[in-house]
């Protein structure tokens, strides 16, 4: 087993993973939480691209086989957000609030302003994990996802590699921004998304009080 010792534990156990299944953990690592599932991805990213600065594996070998997996998970989200992702939201979406025209409205915004999200979304934890099937769900069309999943894959795949690749002794240091920018960004998407949904029933109460008052 390679041991890795200037690493913390969150990195160390997935050391043996990649030790036991080489470029294949990297693929299904990436492939499984892009796709949705809560799994290490990032992590084992990260601890292979390190591992590639020691030799172990081959940098480029390690960014091809991630990205594959990253664009994989997420169009197989995406295929399945559309077949059923966006039933469900129609279907169950009037428990938590989202009504018809509510849904309508963010289904075109989504379609004709938010598609960048998708390029974006990858480096925000949650939405990483969701971002192909919240995109299927909305009915993205496939021009636009494809080039946006490519691109924002390759932006993360790329960013996670080379930082551990290159700066392995600094690699706390790298997360803990990444992390804050996590923070920023899921903080700007709430506001975003949120204040204008609670502007929209401030006023529908506003005018169910007027029209009570009249």
């Amino acid at each position: 087993m390679h041991h890795v010792p200037t690493l913390p534990a969150v990195i160390q156990y997935v050391v043996p993973f990649l030790d036991h299944y080489g470029y294949v953990a990297i693929f299904l690592g990436v492939f499984l939480e892009d796709f949705g599932l809560p799994l290490p991805g990032e992590t084992i990213l990260v601890a292979a691209s390190i591992l590639a600065g020691q030799h172990v594996f081959h940098i480029t070998d390690v960014i091809v086989v991630a990205l594959l997996g990253g664009i994989t998970g997420d169009t197989v989200g995406f295929m399945l957000g559309r077949r059923f992702g966006h039933h469900l939201l129609w279907r169950f979406g009037h428990f938590v609030g989202l009504k018809p025209n509510v849904l309508e409205r963010f289904n075109g915004w989504v379609v004709h302003r938010g598609v960048w999200l998708i390029a974006g979304a990858r480096f925000v934890d949650g939405f990483r994990q969701l971002n192909g099937w919240i995109a299927g769900a909305n009915r993205v069309p496939w021009k636009f996802f494809v080039p946006l999943n490519t691109l924002g894959a390759g932006a993360w795949v790329s960013a996670w590699a080379l930082s551990g690749y290159f700066f392995s002794h600094r690699i706390l240091a790298i997360m803990a921004q990444f992390k804050m920018i996590d923070i920023a960004m899921v903080g700007f998407v709430v506001v975003g998304v949120g204040l204008p949904l609670i502007l929209h029933y401030a006023h529908k109460l506003r005018r169910k009080r007027a029209d009570v008052d009249s």
